[in-house]
């Protein structure tokens, strides 16, 4: 089950930011108690969260710490972290940005401080950095690379998927060739029907699909494909929230599923411009 109705998915919500401690533990604990929804699926809940104290104020706090400590603790930080409900990724990038404010800083120097830990001054602070990246499977460079690989494996599983089912499609890097910026995973080379509605295009999202996220790609991308190549199916490999369907938002036959369309449910359009089962279809992909 990754298809989720609204009470569930609040529910699930409400107890990630009721819970005190690591975000690794919080995930244990639903997939406890949701045993029938998708451990993928539990993976993707993050809310965003509350920020209550100045970082300022947790800066100063770590400092006192590590200066009152005989030796040097490379767990302060990350306790900071638990107490105050911050993921360990987000207390770093913001602890970081609070340290070298002086400096103007760019995002991509931050960046670069949270990949080569021996660009953070002091030691102690670099060796505390490094602890809360290993602590945080839901923000930070770890989980960064974790979600890109994520992403291009479930882009060729698509690809995949689409050539078994005798589809013929160009993807992202042929249409880049021919000139387009935004691009879909596939763009058919002939429409085809999924369930009566016609396909010209699929998008492949390796993740749940939640309002907020849903919301973000339609603005940024979705939209854009349905204006210039008409109806196409976005999957959320992972799940998605089942109000999305009936998105006011949502351009006129964008198809939302969860999964690579069944077999059954698709007709291809043949150089006759008649319908063929793919069950029984001889093309070539």
């Amino acid at each position: 089950m990754n298809i989720l109705n609204e009470s569930t998915y609040s529910s699930i919500i409400e107890f990630i930011k009721n819970f005190r401690g690591l975000s690794i533990e919080c995930e244990m604990e639903l997939i406890k108690i949701y045993p029938q929804i998708s451990k993928d699926t539990l993976k993707n809940e993050n809310p965003l969260p509350q920020i209550q104290r100045p970082i300022g104020e947790l800066l100063e706090k770590y400092e006192k710490l590590q200066k009152s400590n005989y030796q040097s603790n490379d767990r302060l930080l990350l306790q900071i972290a638990i107490e105050n409900s911050i993921p360990p990724g987000i207390i770093s990038r913001l602890i970081l940005q609070e340290k070298y404010k002086s400096k103007n800083l760019q995002k991509s120097e931050i960046n670069e401080m949270l990949k080569c830990y021996h660009l953070i001054e002091p030691p102690e602070l670099a060796a505390n950095i490094r602890m809360c990246s290993m602590n945080d499977n839901q923000d930070g460079i770890i989980v960064d690379m974790r979600r890109r690989c994520l992403g291009e494996e479930y882009e060729v599983k698509l690809k995949k998927c689409a050539k078994d089912c005798g589809m013929s499609f160009f993807d992202e890097n042929d249409l880049r060739r021919t000139g387009f910026d935004k691009t879909p995973d596939l763009k058919l080379v002939l429409p085809c029907l999924y369930d009566g509605t016609v396909v010209n295009w699929i998008e492949s999202k390796a993740l749940f699909g939640d309002l907020k996220t849903h919301k973000k790609y339609l603005n940024q991308q979705l939209e854009s494909y349905h204006n210039r190549f008409g109806p196409g199916i976005v999957i959320y490999w992972f799940g998605y929230l089942e109000t999305l369907k009936t998105l006011k938002e949502n351009p006129n036959g964008l198809i939302i599923l969860n999964g690579f369309p069944e077999r059954e449910k698709l007709f291809f359009l043949t150089d006759e411009t008649t319908l063929e089962d793919p069950k029984s279809s001889n093309s070539k992909s």
